[in-house]
């Protein structure tokens, strides 16, 4: 996300930095608010499209429909029927770093353009929808991991994700000269930190000794 904001204002003021390094803040800030848009149409595709392409199953149908068409049913083997049948798994690894990514977004920008919870509320929905007929109706678990990937991998990124954002609000409204705001910014962040902490010595440590 980062790379994607920043990238380009880093490279193409480079030298300006040099001299005024003050101005990397301000240079942040103005890009974080120029690529909003660039994200509020990544939320909306992914909104609009992924969800209705995950439901509708689009894509395999059409691979399994020209596959039909190309192979004759007599050359289809018994052992590719069954493995046919078989439920698929839902791909953790490639579906929630997808999701991740989006909450991010989402999280980051709420304090700079608040619009942007508008389109996170639409996208969350839509996942819900999808994931529930899913997990229903399509995907079969395999196995549990009984909380490790959620709570010691996952968890540790959102809650980076939540530190970000206090920072981003404390730092934007220190540039809009907002003291009050910037000092009420706080309140949130000490809040996070002692949920962390005490989630960390309740919840995590015990999961790490099962």
């Amino acid at each position: 996300l980062w790379l994607i904001v920043i990238g380009g204002s880093i490279f193409n003021q480079f030298q300006s930095f040099l001299n005024d390094p003050q101005s990397i803040v301000t240079t942040i800030a103005n890009a974080m608010i120029g690529s909003s848009v660039f994200f509020v149409n990544m939320t909306l595709t992914q909104s609009i499209g992924k969800c209705a392409l995950d439901i509708s199953q689009l894509q395999k149908f059409v691979i399994a429909l020209l596959m039909r068409l190309w192979r004759s049913e007599s050359t289809i083997t018994q052992r590719q029927m069954d493995r046919a049948k078989i439920p698929e798994t839902y791909q953790w690894g490639y579906e929630i770093p997808q999701i991740l990514f989006i909450l991010m977004i989402v999280v980051l920008y709420c304090p700079i353009v608040p619009i942007m919870e508008v389109f996170g509320l639409i996208y969350f929905a839509g996942r819900y929808i999808t994931y529930k007929h899913q997990f229903l109706h399509v995907n079969a678990q395999t196995f549990e991991g009984g909380g490790n990937a959620t709570w010691l991998s996952i968890f540790v990124f959102i809650i980076s994700i939540i530190y970000m954002a206090e920072a981003v609000f404390i730092a934007y409204m220190g540039l809009k000269q907002s003291p009050a705001s910037a000092a009420f910014g706080f309140v949130p962040l000490v809040v996070t930190f002692v949920f962390h902490l005490d989630l960390r010595y309740k919840t995590i440590t015990y999961l790490q000794n099962l």
